[in-house]
């Protein structure tokens, strides 16, 4: 198998409720204007808009072989991604998440123990011929993958030694914020944070601190901070990019717009691009996914897209 990326990680059903007239309460009912389903997981959203894009991608995770399974693996055929090394379990429940949007945050509800279950010793690059480029998500959820990560990236390098690796470590659900992920960060060469994650894995009050910090373990570190843009330090040289349309009439929903950031840049970084326009070809991404419901968005936002990248 020819790849130009390989996602290792999360990848489940979002179940996406929004524009609601107020909070869940024990005993009350609310009402909600839309509701949508998609492709969700930080691996799985990624996956399908880098290979939108036009980037040749697979995903390594689990799913079971229910419905929401064989709804993954047909919406992700959809975006083109590869699915021939997702691990389906019979029996077992895909992970899913439901999804409360209110404007500009959320709160979500996720059952992810199959997921969580991906073990090391599972992950096989026997079939891949060539592999450019390799991603991972989720740390803190991966837990059977925790102690594994730098040994699967040694073995991924004794194999093709030119590929490189990025890392968006998204949030801890048990909000520990455990300092074992240094041992990743620093045997990797891209690493995404948003402003939250970047203060708790630093354990610094203020950003450009954080950065500081966290850019003696990995040349390149970015940091997405919604409306405010990005701040990013790569091979000792700072980059601010500013929120192209901070009041955005067409805003829909958040969900994903830091793994479609995430994948814009790694279009350009693969394509070879530079720095400063892979960047700005991560906002772009990232600001036109909140114009549609879901993190992957529909064919007509990659229609867009590569009009805006031209």
């Amino acid at each position: 198998m020819d790849l130009q990326c390989l996602v290792i990680g999360d990848l489940n059903t979002d179940i996406i409720v929004s524009n609601l007239n107020g909070y869940p309460e024990l005993g009350k009912e609310i009402l909600a204007r839309n509701f949508y389903v998609n492709v969700g997981g930080s691996g799985g959203i990624f996956a399908a808009v880098l290979s939108g894009l036009g980037v040749k991608t697979s995903i390594i995770s689990k799913i079971g072989s229910d419905f929401f399974g064989n709804f993954l693996i047909a919406e992700m055929k959809k975006y083109g991604v590869n699915t021939g090394n997702l691990i389906v379990e019979n029996g077992k429940e895909t992970g899913a998440t439901v999804s409360l949007s209110y404007g500009n945050d959320k709160s979500q509800i996720s059952k992810l123990d199959l997921i969580k279950s991906l073990k090391t010793d599972e992950i096989s690059f026997d079939n891949f011929t060539n592999l450019r480029h390799v991603h991972f998500s989720s740390y803190y959820m991966m837990d059977n993958l925790k102690k594994g990560y730098v040994d699967t990236v040694k073995k991924i390098k004794s194999k093709f030694s030119n590929v490189t690796f990025s890392l968006d470590t998204n949030n801890d659900p048990e909000d520990k914020w455990g300092q074992e992920v240094y041992n990743v960060i620093k045997n990797i060469d891209i690493l995404f944070l948003n402003k939250k994650e970047v203060l708790k894995i630093s354990g610094e009050n203020d950003i450009e601190a954080a950065i500081e910090k966290l850019s003696k373990f990995v040349d390149k570190v970015i940091v997405k901070m919604g409306r405010e843009g990005y701040l990013a330090k790569i091979n000792k040289k700072y980059y601010k990019g500013e929120c192209i349309n901070k009041l955005n009439k067409n805003f829909k929903d958040s969900t994903g717009a830091g793994d479609n950031f995430d994948a814009g840049f790694i279009y350009g970084y693969i394509n070879n691009f530079g720095i400063e326009k892979s960047l700005k070809i991560a906002n772009v991404v990232g600001e036109k996914s909140v114009e549609y419901f879901g993190g992957p968005g529909p064919e007509e936002k990659f229609h867009q897209l590569k009009e805006l990248i031209k």
